[in-house]
């Protein structure tokens, strides 16, 4: 009777340590880790859950369906769920040679095109034959996005780069009238040193600075650390700022930034503001293992809180680049390119009335992402595992940031009419 108590006591360790079905996990996960499943939405992104729940139970997580999974993981809508594949040898990306007009839907150029594109303003009637509108809904679910227009603007965005060769035509209108058709010519994406900052001179008193991107890892050089990877941005800042005058007119340019690190949005943010301002107000979801409730909360599930108390994040003035800019007339251009920790500084730009905001609204996300592996699979989670709130009490998530003045690149002027408007709003 004790071997046979002992067998019993084994077999459940056994079963303990086993891991779930991943699909099971990937289910477990994002009920447990994702805390945006609590704002905005809330009753549309649990049924996305539910459908992706109900798809899990009769199918495995594999490279067949690897797209389906991540079709309706996108139905939940936001911008930081991602289901990602660990192996980087099978995810061979091409691109295409399009140049965007920042923060548009609008070719500028295509370089690898036939017939080549010459620069001009060219507005997308159709892709692959389908008119764009009908694109962007069949396509929806191939991007995470947290909202309505963020999920636009990383669909055309999808046209620059994509994880699958695949002939792409395109028909198109220039800015004078000529309708063109032109084929994609994709070749294999090569890894470079990332332009993260730029500087140029726009006229006697004006600078632009161009902000890419907020995460400038250098992946030619192998792994870097999160220490390397804050000092490639500061090099490229502290370069594209030495060009900047005392008393010049600057316009930030934010309409291309994907986002990146709370460090570079600091160093940034040091560089026009002077005193220590509230980051966000975040709220973590209250869990300390990935899918495991702490034991109390099986026995008292209703006397504990679901969230870690509140916290508000400051800027670190010790980051402070050694050229500052504090009276400057600053002026800052955004859009639905402008995501995540990019919506930080526009933000607080806005709020601190140290930058007028031009432009359209940003792309609408938050949370802290955290990657966590789906034991048995090459895949990985990417869950925000807090809510963020605005210094002034606003969500990021699903809401973006308001400019303070709306301005559309219109498709009839060729240049750059919201960088334009800025210089003329600084006059």
């Amino acid at each position: 009777m004790k071997s046979k108590s002992i067998l019993y006591f084994l077999t459940f360790l056994g079963l303990m340590a086993c891991s779930p079905r991943p699909e099971v996990q990937m289910v477990k996960l994002i009920k447990d880790r994702y805390a945006n499943l609590y704002v905005n939405n809330e009753k549309q992104k649990r049924e996305a859950l539910e459908g992706l729940r109900n798809y899990l139970h009769d199918h495995e997580l594999n490279d067949s369906n690897l797209d389906d999974f991540r079709s309706r993981l996108n139905q939940i809508n936001d911008g930081h769920l991602v289901l990602f594949d660990n192996r980087k040898e099978n995810n061979i990306r091409y691109e295409s040679g399009v140049v965007f007009v920042p923060g548009t839907n609008y070719i500028e150029k295509c370089d690898n095109c036939l017939p080549v594109l010459p620069k001009d303003k060219y507005q997308i009637l159709e892709v692959n034959n389908l008119s764009l509108n009908y694109y962007l809904e069949k396509e929806k679910n191939s991007v995470a996005a947290s909202t309505p227009w963020g999920r636009e603007f990383r669909l055309i965005r999808l046209l620059k780069e994509k994880s699958n060769k695949s002939e792409t035509t395109l028909k198109l209108k220039s800015s004078s009238g000529k309708v063109v058709t032109s084929k994609l010519n994709w070749r294999l994406f090569s890894d470079k040193a990332p332009l993260c900052v730029s500087g140029e001179r726009l006229k006697n008193d004006f600078f632009k600075l161009n902000i890419y991107n907020l995460w400038c890892e250098d992946k030619t050089v192998g792994t870097s650390t999160r220490e390397q990877i804050f000092d490639n941005f500061k090099i490229q800042f502290d370069k594209a700022m030495s060009k900047a005058l005392e008393n010049d007119k600057i316009v930030i340019d934010l309409r291309e930034n994907g986002g990146g690190g709370d460090f570079e949005v600091e160093y940034i943010l040091n560089a026009f503001l002077k005193k220590s301002v509230i980051l966000y107000h975040n709220k973590y979801l209250r869990k300390n293992t990935p899918g495991i409730r702490k034991w109390l909360e099986i026995f008292w599930p209703l006397k504990l809180s679901l969230w870690a108390p509140d916290e508000y994040e400051y800027t670190n003035l010790s980051r402070r680049p050694k050229k500052t800019f504090f009276n400057n007339n600053v002026i800052t251009l955004v859009s639905a390119g402008c995501f995540s920790s990019c919506e930080t500084i526009a933000s607080i730009l806005k709020l601190e009335k140290h930058s007028l905001l031009l432009g359209s609204r940003t792309h609408g996300g938050s949370g802290d992402p955290v990657i966590y592996p789906i034991k048995g699979t090459p895949f990985s989670l990417n869950i925000p595992s807090c809510i963020n709130w605005q210094s002034d009490g606003n969500f990021y998530e699903g809401t973006g940031v308001l400019p303070d003045r709306e301005v559309l690149q219109s498709a009839i002027i060729k240049s750059d009419n919201v960088l334009t408007s800025a210089i003329d709003l600084a006059q």
